[in-house]
């Protein structure tokens, strides 16, 4: 069914893809910090919720408008141009999508993550660029057509690495102190 229906794998690999970026980046920062691996799973699924339900098909639309818009990289000079307009374009709408989201689904209230939005949006789009202009122009000029979607899928899981620390800590938003009890919401190990 997958094979007949781009979005739905589009959706299946990017939930994936994500969801195991999430992983790698708890399991990364708990040895970093001398602990055991412990794996939140909530934090897991909705990383693999955003993947399925907005990365895959966000990223599957806007790939094939660059194709139409600038058509094949043939050479470095359209491979540079066409990462650059993906930079401008598509990966803001889906970065301040990401964060609004993921807000949400972490039980902020809109105002939250908003304020979410805020706090992580340049960080990330500026790591953003030094990470995925790089790594396009590689796919793009020396992956050959057929190893494409392996290669951005191996880079994929870096970067979801990469946006699960960014959105755990840059990210992080305080919520007013409940019953005299603090609270932060927005990220890994946040206090509930």
């Amino acid at each position: 069914m997958l094979l007949r229906h781009p979005v739905l794998r589009a959706a299946a690999v990017s939930g994936c893809t994500m969801a195991a970026g999430d992983v790698l980046c708890q399991a990364i920062r708990a040895r970093r910090a001398g602990r055991d691996i412990r794996i939140d799973w909530r934090q897991t699924a909705r990383f693999g919720t955003v993947g399925l339900t907005l990365h895959g098909p966000f990223f599957f639309h806007g790939f094939r408008w660059l194709d139409t818009r600038f058509g094949a990289s043939v050479n470095l000079r359209m491979a540079v141009v066409k990462a650059c307009a993906g930079n401008f374009t598509i990966f803001p709408l889906y970065l301040g999508s990401f964060f609004l989201y993921m807000g949400l689904l972490e039980g902020l209230r809109p105002g939250q993550a908003v304020q979410k939005l805020r706090q992580a949006f340049v960080p990330t789009y500026t790591a953003g660029w030094g990470f995925w202009l790089p790594a396009n122009l590689i796919n793009f000029v020396f992956v050959p057509p057929t190893g494409r979607v392996l290669f951005a899928n191996a880079a994929g899981l870096i970067w979801n690495a990469i946006l699960s620390l960014e959105n755990s800590t840059k990210g992080r938003v305080v919520v007013q102190p409940a019953a005299g009890r603090d609270a932060q919401r927005g990220g890994s190990g946040a206090k509930r």
